[in-house]
């Protein structure tokens, strides 16, 4: 490899990832300080994080084995306020069709969260009330937001912990592509049982104590971890009448 290839993959010194956060504060500053310079109640300036998948390096179109990652880039974003939502409403246009697909959005991702639960679902058993914006509202946020996260992402979590986990639990390869699939699942095949819950949930655990791209995919960590949680709170009785 050469000495280009190295410095693309060299580990970032203590000195330099302290330089880069001090960096990254003083830019999120200046940011914030723009936009209260040009104060709009109609906007709340907050916090986000993007992050990146790892990537194979490739040198005149061939793999190295070498592996290297973009950053995360942190930004502080413009997000309508109550009152900006009210200005939208008001002005209508183009801008409140954006807002009526924005919640048109929530509501079919709830709906399919809802479907891939229930295999054999019609129209006629559909539970509609389920769709009421302050019943969906009033779910956890990982829950609500689960229906949003691409079919990819599902599938590289599932790569990434099927290739994190017998290294560390000492189990089968076997053993961790059937919990793997419980995952993607969802936990819908086995949510009345909850010591395989527990021991899933207690899975997920060592996987984010151990992999190493875990923030990729925090989406879908949060997601199960918090399912997993409200099913095995869930009182038995109750859950099998919404089978």
């Amino acid at each position: 490899m050469s000495d280009n290839q190295a410095a693309q993959t060299a580990e970032p010194t203590e000195a330099d990832i302290k330089a880069a956060k001090e960096l990254a504060e003083a830019i999120k500053a200046d940011a914030i300080s723009k936009i209260k310079a040009n104060f709009d109640n109609k906007v709340d300036p907050k916090d986000f994080k993007f992050h990146f998948k790892k990537v194979e390096v490739e040198v005149d179109g061939k793999k190295t084995g070498d592996v290297t990652k973009r950053p995360t880039v942190e930004l502080t974003l413009p997000i309508p306020s109550v009152e900006g939502i009210v200005a939208i409403l008001e002005a209508g246009g183009a801008g409140l069709v954006l807002l009526l697909e924005a919640v048109q959005d929530v509501v079919v991702s709830r709906a399919r969260e809802i479907i891939n639960d229930k295999e054999d679902i019609t129209q006629a058993s559909f539970p509609i009330e389920d769709l009421a914006w302050d019943k969906i509202a009033s779910l956890p946020k990982a829950e609500r937001r689960g229906g949003g996260i691409s079919k990819e992402i599902w599938d590289a979590f599932s790569k990434d912990y099927i290739a994190v986990m017998p290294g560390v639990t000492g189990k089968t390869a076997e053993q961790v592509g059937n919990a793997a699939k419980i995952l993607l699942n969802k936990f819908n095949a086995v949510k009345t049982n909850k010591p395989v819950l527990k021991v899933l949930k207690e899975q997920l655990g060592i996987y984010v104590q151990h992999s190493t791209a875990v923030e990729e995919y925090t989406e879908c960590v949060e997601f199960l971890l918090n399912k997993a949680e409200t099913l095995i709170n869930t009182d038995e009785a109750e859950l099998l009448k919404n089978l």
